[in-house]
């Protein structure tokens, strides 16, 4: 069971059981105090029994819950102000694969919970104090829509959508049958793009895992080649990564998605970017190139998306695939990515390969060692002394900076196991770097 400031995730009929996401939705419920509750979901199998749960335990505490059913998380979070919500619940588990389900929780703001609210939270849960409404104030679950179309329209208004218009883009989408599944439709229609759609039913079946990786986009590079496509992009089951595929097959590594945004964005609205410490320096380049900072967090959409609003930046992501911008809505979301990636090839005149041939090339390997949660930190912690000569940062895991890269060393948040992503100027260096982490953490653990 991983529980942190944004939620809970576990393995359903393991950790993850109705009893369990029932106490933590009454603590949530108790925690905001009433109002209307919008709560929303993937097309994952468990996803519709633990709705149920979630809808139960929140009207016990004499919220209101909206039912707004298989609903993308970025849509469900704008929808939280037009619905004039105190909060929402997405279940969901994003990219883990499909005996994984999570409990997000969102603020009033769309976005989630800071570390005190999170807090807050975890100490109703644990004290089990949860507010218990009587019979005259049950909240009475209402179904309301996931609100896509408002929301598409919202997309459209902050985009140049007659510039992707005139361009009338041929694009490849696999939202692998997830919350997505469907909305791709309407995300195309909107910019008067013709959807080639991969996996776009909302079956819950994930064809491959619903990670947007290269290594799960091998039947959209296939069709971006043989259609003659523009660009092609992979989804996470919520909608809140995006990875991209180029005209001409290629298969773009997820990190590449926040730089392509910044780089374009950046001309519209520059201001501080917001990134973690285990993100590619493409990210600073790009900064540097057009004159701003780079403020880096923890790894997590809570972490880097508050520092998004408190320093007033410009755009916010990691190298998950995941982008957010603050004059659209503070939240992770792929519909924004590719809208704002069409954009510039729109405005720009340019092909994807293009756009990325200008930005700067580091190799960038990604690893990950299973481990016990009771020795997860402690094995991270010991991966220290394996950096005696480099400049260390201890923040979030270890983190060792040199002149021609860095490697960063973490406990997982989403998974029980230790992630080990080494970048550098140097492709073998990387893979070195990578393979000394995990020879050592295999044998300590």
């Amino acid at each position: 069971l991983k529980i942190g400031i944004s939620g809970v995730r576990g393995i359903v009929g393991e950790t993850m059981t109705p009893e369990l996401v029932m106490d933590f939705a009454c603590a949530f419920g108790t925690f905001l105090g009433g109002g209307r509750v919008l709560v929303g979901r993937d097309t994952r199998p468990s996803g519709p029994m633990l709705q149920r749960a979630v809808l139960a335990a929140l009207a016990s505490t004499g919220c209101r819950p909206l039912d707004a059913g298989v609903c993308p998380t970025p849509i469900l979070q704008k929808s939280v102000g037009t619905a004039r919500a105190a909060g929402a619940v997405s279940i969901t588990a994003g990219h883990n694969t499909a005996e994984w389900n999570a409990l997000t929780f969102i603020n009033r703001d769309g976005t989630y919970l800071n570390e005190f609210q999170g807090q807050a939270v975890l100490d109703i849960y644990h004290l089990e104090k949860f507010r218990k409404a009587p019979l005259s104030r049950l909240g009475r679950v209402k179904s309301v829509g996931c609100g896509r179309e408002g929301y598409f329209r919202s997309l459209e208004r902050f985009l140049d959508a007659a510039a992707v218009r005139r361009r009338g883009f041929k694009i490849v989408i696999d939202p692998c049958n997830g919350a997505g599944a469907g909305a791709v439709d309407d995300f195309c229609r909107g910019l008067g793009c013709a959807l080639i759609p991969v996996n776009n039913e909302p079956t819950g079946f994930f064809v491959h895992d619903p990670e947007p990786r290269p290594r799960n986009a091998g039947e959209v590079a296939s069709l971006v080649k043989v259609s003659g496509a523009d660009v092609g992009f992979l989804l996470n089951s919520d909608a809140s990564r995006v990875s991209i595929v180029a005209e001409d097959g290629e298969t773009l590594s997820e990190e590449y998605a926040l730089p392509l945004v910044a780089d374009h964005y950046l001309q519209r609205e520059a201001g501080p970017v917001i990134t973690n410490s285990s993100s590619s320096r493409m990210v600073e380049d790009v900064a540097a190139r057009h004159g701003v900072p780079v403020i880096k967090t923890r790894v997590g959409q809570s972490h880097v998306v508050q520092a998004l609003v408190a320093e007033e930046g410009s755009l916010a992501g990691e190298g998950s695939g995941s982008v957010a911008v603050r004059r659209f809505q503070p939240a992770y979301d792929a519909f924004l990515g590719m809208g704002l990636i069409l954009e510039a090839m729109a405005v720009g005149g340019r092909k994807m390969s293009e756009l990325v041939a200008a930005l700067p090339k580091y190799h960038i390997v990604k690893e990950k060692v299973y481990c016990s949660p009771s020795r997860v930190h402690s094995a991270v912690a010991e991966t220290r002394r394996l950096f005696s000569n480099d400049e260390v940062q201890t923040a979030d895991g270890v983190r060792a900076e040199g002149k021609e890269g860095w490697v960063h060393v973490r406990a997982s948040a989403t998974e029980p196991m230790i992630r080990v992503i080494a970048e550098n100027t140097s492709p073998e260096r990387a893979r070195e770097d990578v393979d000394r982490v995990v020879a050592f953490l295999s044998e300590i653990v």
